[in-house]
């Protein structure tokens, strides 16, 4: 045999092995999930469950981080309404008043020993235009309830929410039901501006009273249509992790003086050239966390898209560009930097001494702060640009901190509430995935390893777009299914039987295996671990690069 014919030969064979590779690799990448049989949600008034989320939104609870700037009557207004419409809840749970305005609710199960679930929403809402121009419809603070909708700030963050949890309590206690764990209803006051005085103070209160929560659901993704590319169906988004958060000040300064005669770097010169190095320096993408979300909607892709999915040692670069075409897809690909604010001169004839920017920074897990900052600094940090934080000397202050661990989703909790979800809206998917945005939940990692995020709502891309902002609305509809969801959530997840962690081998009872979906645990998601926190009281030092 000839060498030019053994080269062939050889060449065939690298070639037939990297095919099958390929093949071998991309029909093992779904996750294998079950389809449950559709159910039907209890049948609840929609339209009066829009009547009184409308009355909550009448009230104006919009917090500040200065306490003497926050009206009290606004929230002491909605726990009185609270106790009005739901007297029931009133009756039969115990409710206590934690920080300024939160509420924590108890309905104490039948079985003390076994770990209790929680459910968490907050009271609110960020503030919203009321003039003629400002393009609401019917007034945000109005709770209309009209063309098949109410109408109004927090209808769906978060006082829908609330009100459907309460909904579904008050239903449930009508009908004598009794859980067998202990439920928790968390409602804190402080969400929209850090929720330390609310999730927070509610977390510590379980944690010094030695709870530790088997589940918690918070507000977080909805059922969409269109939202993640290559997929049309309908997709559940159960927010399994929060991304960190972090704003950092970039001060430029130089010798000020007459604009007829600038120097060779100037002071906003330099910022703009820090800014514009940091956006064409992104973070590096990280798709580890994308291919598991999507190895949940394998069914809804073509074959190759998961041939590319399944195969990022050979085609990572097209799946990373195809990510990386959307803001929103790129988000959840990477840790984010975007300028903010920007303050420079305030004559145009003069040459400002200082000029500074901010710029708020979403960090994927993995990432931590200390890290991010290192980044920044060392990109842009030197005699002439400084690298500080926005809040005070300590990277970690009330309005930074660390991307939040992934929650447990091998656990029969994750897989009850997916399973919930496409049994509730039959045709769609539910799939995991990282939020970029914060929730209260983030307060209740120390008490808690199955946080989810989810709220059942079926939004269309233009309602989606009205939470913060114009004419934001809830359908009676989502109102009627959100109540008989929670329902079915108080139900399933309060009456699982025995609590399972990776310490105990426990075998898992039947009534709950036969509610999950089979998944392939060849390839299980690894939580990330998280460096410990900087102490708040050790001031950041900035260190300043080489000389321009």
């Amino acid at each position: 045999m000839d060498p030019l014919t053994i080269i062939i030969i050889l060449i065939g064979l690298i070639l037939a092995i990297v095919i099958a590779i390929i093949l071998v690799r991309t029909f093992q990448y779904p996750t294998q999930t079950s389809d449950p049989e559709p159910i039907a949600l209890t049948e609840i008034d929609g339209e009066e469950v829009a009547r009184h989320i409308g009355l909550a939104i009448q009230m104006k609870t919009i917090n500040n981080i200065d306490p003497e700037k926050v009206d009290p009557i606004p929230f002491e207004g909605l726990r009185n309404l609270i106790s009005t419409l739901y007297p029931e809840v009133e009756e039969y749970l115990e409710r206590e008043t934690i920080g300024n305005y939160s509420l924590l609710y108890t309905w104490k199960g039948n079985d003390p020993d076994l770990d209790p679930i929680a459910l968490t929403a907050h009271m609110d809402v960020v503030p919203a235009r009321e003039d003629a121009e400002s393009g609401w419809t019917y007034p945000p603070f109005s709770g209309t309830v009209a063309d098949g909708y109410v109408w109004g700030r927090g209808a769906i963050d978060c006082k829908g929410v609330m009100i459907g949890i309460l909904e579904a309590v008050n239903y449930l206690l009508k009908t004598g039901f009794k859980p067998k764990r202990t439920v928790y209803l968390a409602f804190g006051e402080d969400e929209e501006v850090s929720g330390l005085n609310g999730a927070a103070q509610i977390a510590k209160t379980l944690a010094e009273r030695g709870v530790h929560l088997s589940f918690l659901l918070d507000e977080g993704g909805a059922i969409l249509q269109g939202s993640i590319p290559g997929v049309d169906a309908p997709v559940g988004l159960v927010g399994v992790a929060e991304k960190g958060h972090l704003s950092l000040v970039l001060q430029a300064e130089t010798v000020p003086g007459h604009a007829s005669a600038p120097g060779k770097v100037t002071s906003i010169g330099a910022l703009a050239l820090a800014i514009a190095t940091l956006e064409s320096n992104p973070f590096p993408q990280d798709l580890d966390f994308v291919e598991f979300m999507m190895s949940f909607l394998a069914d809804e892709l073509s074959f190759g898209e998961r041939m590319a999915l399944a195969n990022r040692w050979l085609f990572g670069k097209a799946v990373a560009n195809r990510f990386a075409d959307t803001a929103v897809t790129n988000a959840n690909t990477r840790t984010t930097i975007a300028p903010t604010i920007i303050r420079g001169g305030t004559t145009e004839n003069v040459l400002p001494a200082l000029a500074e920017a901010i710029v708020n920074i979403r960090l994927m897990p993995g990432d931590t702060l200390v890290d991010v900052y290192k980044y920044v600094n060392e990109m842009v940090g030197d005699d002439i640009l400084k690298v500080m934080p926005a809040h005070g000397e300590s990277l970690y202050e009330a309005n930074s901190w660390d991307p939040t661990g992934i929650s447990d989703v091998d656990s029969p909790q994750f897989l009850v509430l997916v399973n919930l979800i496409k049994a509730a809206v039959p045709g769609a998917y539910a799939v995991p995935y990282l939020m970029s945005g914060a929730t209260d939940a983030r307060h209740y990692t120390q008490i808690c390893d199955r946080i989810f995020r989810f709220s059942p709502f079926v939004l269309s891309h233009d309602e989606n777009k009205t939470v913060h902002g114009v004419n934001e609305r809830l359908s009676i509809e989502n109102a009627s299914r959100m109540v008989g969801f929670f329902i079915e959530v108080i139900d399933r997840m309060s009456g699982i039987p025995t609590d399972f962690n990776d310490e105990e081998e426990e075998e898992m009872p039947e009534e709950i295996e036969n509610l999950l979906p089979t998944v392939d645990e060849e390839e299980p998601m690894e939580e990330e671990e998280m460096e410990p926190l900087l102490e708040d009281d050790i001031p950041l030092e900035t260190r300043p690069m080489e000389k321009r």
